[in-house]
């Protein structure tokens, strides 16, 4: 273990956990994207169908940001736009297959993750921190 860890307090360990599991997630995967095309698929993957401003508030970045980070997945193949009966304003996002694909690969590796947790840590332990975390207490 770390030394600096032992002297964090809550919330920069979380964050410490977030970014070594999501770390872990991208190097498994293969895939050369970033932690907002990440949270930008898995948005996608949760909602279907978003607008780029819907994507914006949800994953709390600028319009602007949104805009050039679905420019990034459009050329990638990630994504596509779709219209939309009735609103020719909004650009409506949605996955491709290989989107979908990626997401699925994630989703794996993310349970293959979750099951070295639970054997390091034990499964009864595992079941009080996903309790834990689901908890409203933010």
């Amino acid at each position: 273990m770390k030394e600096y860890i032992l002297g964090l307090n809550l919330v920069d360990l979380i964050s410490e956990k977030h970014k070594v599991l999501r770390d872990r997630v991208n190097m498994a995967s293969g895939e050369k994207l970033n932690k907002t095309e990440t949270h930008i698929l898995a948005m996608l993957e949760l909602h279907v169908m978003l607008s780029i401003s819907e994507i914006s508030r949800l994953i709390s970045i600028s319009r602007q940001g949104t805009q050039k980070t679905i420019n990034n997945l459009l050329a990638g193949g990630y994504v596509d736009t779709a219209i939309v009966e009735g609103n020719s304003r909004d650009k409506h996002i949605v996955l491709t297959p290989r989107g979908a694909e990626v997401c699925r690969s994630m989703l794996e590796i993310k349970q293959d993750i979750e099951s070295e947790i639970a054997a390091r840590i034990g499964k009864d332990q595992m079941e009080v921190l996903r309790k834990l975390l689901t908890e409203d207490w933010l």
